[in-house]
This record gives C-alpha cells, structure tokens and sequence, in this order.
C-alpha cells in the first residue's frame, strides 16, 4: 500500500500532476451531475447560455438571435451579441473535428480550456509562496468550486479563467507583452474579463525598469490589453441599433446600480428566505467581499486588484442574481490563497478540508442545476 501512495505521490507531482488531478476532479463532477440531473429528469448539457453560444457557433450572430428569448422569455433578435465572441469562435474551430457536434465541441473546448487553466494555477500558487503541495490543493479546489459544473458545459468560463491565470503568471514574470496579449484576447471571452483591464492600466502607470525610468511602451501595454474588448464592443455598435450595453440590460437586467439588487437579494436571503441555493448564493457573495478586504497584504498587488475588481463588479452590477456562484469563479486567487493556509495543517487535516470543500462544491452545482435550471 505504502508503494501504491508513493506511486500516486510522485505522478501527482510530475508533468501531469495538474492535468490528472483536474481530469479526476471535472470526472467526479461530470458524474454527480450527470446522476442528479438525471434523476431530476432535467439533465441538458447546453442549458441557457451554453445553447446561445453554440448557435452562435453554428449560424453566427444575426441567424442565432432568431427563435430565442431572453432571460426575461421576450423573443430577441439581437440578444446573441451579449455574448462575447472568443469562446463560439473556438467551439466552432473544434467542431469540424467532430464531425460538426457543436455540443460535443463545447464540452471538449471548455475541459481543455480548465487544464490549461489548471497549470496555470500551480504556477500563480508557486509565485505566491506555495509549495508542491498547496498547487494540488489549489487545482483541486478550483476544479471543485461551487458551479464549476459550467468547466464541462458548453460555457466560456473555464477558458476565460485560463488566460485571466496565465496573464496574471505573465505579469508577475514581468513579461509585459504576453500579459498584454493574454488579457487582449481575454477581453473578447468574456466581461468578466474587465478588472484585468483595469490592472493592467494601473500596471503600466506604475512601471518603471531597473534604473526608475519609465519606458516607451508603457502606454502601448494598456491599449493592447484592452484592444480585444473595445473592439468587440464597437463593433456590436456598428452592427446593431441598440449597442452592447443596452441590449444586456433590456434583455437581462445587466447595469450598475451600485449593489442594491444584490443587498436586496442577500438580505431577504438571511431575513426569511429558507432555500438552500439562495443561501447558499448570499454567503458566498458575502465571504467574498469579507475575504477580498482581509488578504490584501497577503496577494500580490495586481492579484489583488484583480480580485478586488472581480468581487466589485460582480456585486455592483444588478440583473440576475443567481449567477453570482458562477461568476464568483472568476475571484479563484481566494481558492489559491485558501490553499497555501491548509499547507499549514498536517496532511490529514488539508485532505479530509479539502475532500469535504470539495465535494460539497461539485454537489452544490449538480444541485442547483437540478432544483434551479435559473443557476447559471
């Protein structure tokens, strides 16, 4: 037995390590869902905005407006462009591959979008202090979080999660350039994308080289960073007679009112509400925001903003409330700096943390799908 463990042990922490540990994690997932769904009879595997993406895959975005509705069930011509344009593009790359099964392309780009993703969050662990042990936990815990079911479905989180990661990594490099490039293309996944934006516009305000001078292309590294979103929203207003941001709030509620939908939906969450899922929802907004103002010294400073600008957006803006699990998973460093703590229990107290946490995780999104098909 001893042998077996320190088999498992060594090829944990190969090459591979990351790779097996997410596949292993996203399996499990799969399969809760899968069963829960199932017996549910509500089982999809392109729910809500997965099957506005994959039409947008298929027919582009003036055909795949026609015959759709909103989130408030209005018909919506136009309602395809709140949809950014990276994820369909690659999903459509893929499906040539499988002999045009849009959704089988969805669910292969998304896995290999969350391995890639999932390397990338060893090295942000490592650059933040962690050791071999606190990168598996990570992976795990990122792999595992609340609604990380859309990791699988046709859903762009797992690759926008993947360039946000690796650019982070790229920026702490300091190679300025791949940052640069990353969050460019990471602006065209998705708006969640934003509060790297706006990192790297402080990061370029604030660099100097080694003799504390400034340096020519400072100004080039923002315009390029956010060249990707800025195209994408200028050319929705060119095609369109309503532009971006109207046609996500008419069609879903989207603007920023400053966080009063989501103070609303918290408060009557903890005053009377006894569902499982909407409690569930407020804690986690709640723990967010608490836990994002108690590690600032302990993240980078671009991590940092990143996370504090991810939490921001997600609380100010109103719309749907349900989603906000989701979204939150943008504001992974949290998951990251969670798990270089449980470094510093013993093993056995960082496995059974990080065994429960996660199972509970990929159970919450099974469940929510299940009992709220509005969860995403």
């Amino acid at each position: 037995m001893r042998a077996v463990l320190g088999s498992g042990a060594r090829v944990l922490g190969s090459v591979w390590g990351p790779a097996l540990l997410y596949l292993a994690v996203r399996g499990l997932g799969t399969l809760i869902f899968w069963g829960m769904t199932a017996a549910q009879d509500r089982i999809d595997w392109r729910p809500w905005d997965a099957d506005w993406y994959l039409k947008i895959a298929e027919h582009g975005y003036v055909a795949s407006g026609v015959g759709m509705l909103d989130a408030s069930g209005t018909p919506s011509p136009d309602g395809a462009y709140a949809f950014f344009p990276l994820y369909p593009m690659v999903v459509r790359l893929f499906a040539a591959v499988f002999g045009d099964n849009y959704t089988v392309a969805g669910i292969v780009v998304s896995t290999l979008a969350g391995v890639v993703g999932a390397y990338g969050m060893a090295r942000l662990t490592r650059l933040l202090g962690g050791n071999s042990r606190a990168e598996a936990i990570a992976v795990v815990l990122v792999a595992a979080a609340p609604m990380s079911v859309v990791y699988t479905l046709p859903y762009p989180e797992s690759l926008l999660i993947a360039l946000v990661v690796w650019a982070l990594v790229a920026l702490l490099e300091r190679r300025w350039w791949l940052f640069a490039l990353l969050t460019g293309i990471a602006g065209t996944s998705n708006p969640m994308a934003g509060p790297l934006i706006v990192v790297a516009i402080v990061a370029a305000c604030a660099a100097v080289d080694e003799r504390g001078q400034r340096r020519w292309w400072d100004g080039v590294t923002p315009l390029l960073a956010a060249a990707g979103m800025l195209g994408y929203l200028f050319w929705v207003a060119a095609n369109t007679a309503r532009g971006y941001f109207h046609i996500s709030e008419v069609g879903w509620g989207n603007r920023i009112d400053g966080g009063l939908v989501t103070a609303e939906w918290v408060f009557d969450a903890v005053t009377t509400n006894r569902d499982l899922f909407v409690v569930v929802t407020a804690v986690a907004i709640v723990a967010s925001v608490v836990a994002v103002v108690l590690v600032r010294r302990q993240m980078p400073w671009p991590v940092w903003l990143y996370t504090l600008g991810t939490v921001a957006l997600i609380v100010v803006h109103s719309g749907l409330v349900q989603d906000r699990v989701r979204l939150l998973l943008s504001a992974f460093p949290l998951l990251i700096l969670a798990a270089i703590r449980l470094t510093r229990c013993s093993t056995r107290v960082a496995v059974v943390i990080t065994g429960l946490v996660s199972l509970f995780g990929l159970w919450f999104g099974a469940y929510a799908l299940a009992v709220w098909p509005h969860a995403i």
